[in-house]
């Protein structure tokens, strides 16, 4: 994605903070890549200035890590920040799913169903690379539904300092999500808001749980 891409953009830097937070969440940028000033000028169509502006902003935020012998990288998942971002995650995104159900319309959910077949498609072709992509959109139509801004910026923030989507990282995980997002698809068919609520609360606990078991035994 370039700059022509974007319309009305603040600033060039910001701008291309917005782009680089799509990348990471998207799996276009993963975690522990290594990030050269250079290529993203050349990628984004922009001088070297707002890229190095944008890293620095994306460096103080987290996002990124920038180390004297490694350069700057796609910020990696520590243990001990798991559970506390995941327990703010479950709390934010079952408020916004709770308040989102009301406000989508049959187009949305036709939308969250075809990203739900994308996903099974890709658990099917064992490609979990292939399901971070539908997986954020499929939450994220639904997060927008609320029609909260403050909400999903607070819920976009975390998953960008969190960029290790456990469909991605634990391929046993990948069957579980897409029954949860069924179980959430279903309380939005029925209207319930709660239950929908509470199955997007379940789903998140449920990533959570199997994360910090990975990431324990990656450590040990």
């Amino acid at each position: 994605m370039s700059l022509k891409d974007q319309s009305q953009p603040k600033t060039k830097k910001d701008t291309i903070v917005e782009i680089m937070r799509e990348a990471i969440l998207a799996g276009e940028l993963v975690p522990g890549e290594r990030l050269l000033q250079e290529e993203l000028a050349e990628r984004f169509e922009v001088s070297p200035t707002p890229i190095r502006e944008a890293i620095q902003q994306l460096v103080a935020e987290g996002v990124l890590s920038h180390s004297p012998y490694r350069g700057v990288q796609v910020a990696e998942v520590r243990l001990e920040a798991v559970r506390e971002v995941y327990l703010i995650r479950s709390v934010l995104e079952q408020l916004a799913t709770q308040m989102a159900v009301l406000n989508l319309r049959i187009v949305d959910v036709r939308q969250l169903r075809l990203y739900q077949d994308e996903i099974r498609q890709w658990v099917e072709q064992d490609d979990l690379q292939a399901l971070r992509k539908p997986n954020y959109e499929f939450h994220m139509l639904i997060y927008k539904a609320a029609e909260a801004p403050l909400l999903l910026h607070m819920i976009r923030t975390l998953w960008t300092k969190f960029p290790w989507d456990t469909l991605h990282v634990l391929p046993n995980r990948a069957q579980a999500a897409l029954e949860e997002h069924q179980q959430i698809l279903d309380a939005i068919h029925e209207g319930d808001a709660e239950l929908a609520g509470q199955h997007m609360r379940q789903h998140i606990e449920s990533g959570s749980e199997a994360l910090r078991d990975f990431l324990s035994k990656k450590e040990a």
